[in-house]
């Protein structure tokens, strides 16, 4: 397999891949704010005027409902600038090498954790928290088969 392609920065695939990747950590995040607002309505039908019962609630409305856009919001700030500019991707039998004009990645294909599609991108994913996002878009409908074919071929059999 040679797909070589030029893929223009998008910052709203950006957000939807760093949304992707914190999704288990924020899950877990709005389970924790659920139970507080359940004990927070809790100590209120039991003592109204319990400071701890609003603060409880409070804290967990936030966590239900800020915490994930906050996150999003705070990783998209940290990114470097020099993703920006877009960048060259070339996938090959050992190689994924994402080229940026002042920097450049390489991940071989051994250490993938898993592959997961969507309509619009590949999520690859090399350990929890390090995602490349492959997009569709720039390539033919023959890369995007012949690339299927290869990923389903390299991932771990348990992951699938």
């Amino acid at each position: 397999m040679q797909i070589s392609m030029w893929a223009p920065y998008d910052e709203k695939q950006l957000r939807r891949t760093l949304q992707f990747i914190l999704r288990p950590q924020l899950r877990l995040i709005r389970i924790l704010g659920a139970v507080l607002i359940a004990l927070g309505v809790a100590l209120l039908a039991v003592q109204p005027l319990s400071s701890l019962a609003y603060v409880a609630t409070i804290l967990g409305l936030l966590f239900v409902v800020a915490v994930a856009p906050i996150t999003v919001a705070l990783s998209m700030r940290m990114q470097s600038n020099v993703i920006r500019d877009g960048f060259h991707m070339t996938l090959d039998d050992e190689w994924v090498t994402l080229t940026y004009p002042l920097a450049e990645s390489r991940f071989r294909w051994a250490g993938l954790g898993r592959a997961i599609e969507t309509p619009e991108v590949w999520y690859i994913m090399f350990g929890k928290l390090q995602a490349i996002t492959i997009p569709k878009d720039p390539m033919t409908e023959e890369q995007r088969a012949t690339f299927a074919t290869f990923v389903d071929g390299v991932q771990p059999r348990s992951r699938r």
